[in-house]
């Protein structure tokens, strides 16, 4: 049997392209050769992910975005123990699911009142932050819908980064039944080991597509998973 708890909610993050410095993706960079080439192709695009670009604003942002902060704290705090492969115990599910469910309704409150936010409002690091608990709210797939067709018709005027656009498409997708587009999503297989979540679309042009979206090919994104949890890379890049 496999299960698809909360592998991608970190990782989404560490593998943008603005993120890769310190000790951690030095040797995320000697595990996976091809990382180093396509993160030198991809610099990081925001100088300031905590602000609109408008000095006047930023007392607005830091109050706007300090909620969106601490719930993304808790996202994180409660997921972070079911990264190492083991069956999550019925007390960590537990926690999971208050944290998501008391998100999920306030996501809910603020996309019915204001729709998806801008950088305006809670700077690039909000609009990050709100993209990861839309994508966290698992248990409500007809919100993520919603959200996404918001997203796709919105994408030439939104912040949101094609690269998150697509990990919420195949969220989506999968939770209905069909097939991941992007090859984002991973789940852990019956030996705790980290596999594509099947089905997938067209996977002989799937590295083609994922560039159109501004993610690396997806041998270097096993390679990342892999060695980034299990600590054993994948040699296919």
């Amino acid at each position: 049997m496999k299960y698809g708890v909360a592998v991608i909610f970190i990782f989404g993050f560490m593998v943008s392209p603005q993120l890769f410095a310190g000790e951690e993706d030095d040797a995320l960079f000697k595990s996976c050769p091809g990382l180093s080439t396509w993160a030198a192709k991809h610099p990081r695009g925001e100088k300031d992910m905590n602000t609109s670009g408008d000095s006047r604003k930023k007392p607005v942002l830091s109050k706007a975005s300090a909620e969106l902060s601490r719930r993304v704290d808790n996202d994180q705090r409660v997921r972070a123990p079911l990264l190492g492969g083991q069956m999550p115990s019925p007390e960590q599910l537990r926690k999971l699911s208050e944290v998501d469910a008391d998100n999920l309704r306030w996501l809910k409150d603020k996309f019915a009142r204001y729709g998806f936010p801008t950088a305006e409002s809670v700077g690039q690091q909000g609009i990050q932050d709100f993209w990861l608990l839309v994508q966290h709210a698992d248990s409500d797939p007809a919100f993520q819908q919603t959200v996404l067709d918001v997203l796709i018709a919105s994408s030439s005027t939104t912040s949101v980064k094609k690269a998150d656009l697509a990990m919420l498409l195949d969220r989506v997708h999968l939770a209905q039944g069909k097939r991941q587009r992007y090859g984002t999503q991973f789940v852990r297989n019956e030996d705790g080991e980290l596999v594509l979540q099947e089905p997938v679309e067209d996977l002989a042009n799937i590295d083609a597509r994922r560039a159109q979206m501004d993610l690396m090919p997806l041998g270097i994104y096993q390679c990342v998973i892999r060695a980034t949890y299990e600590g054993n890379p994948s040699v296919d890049q």
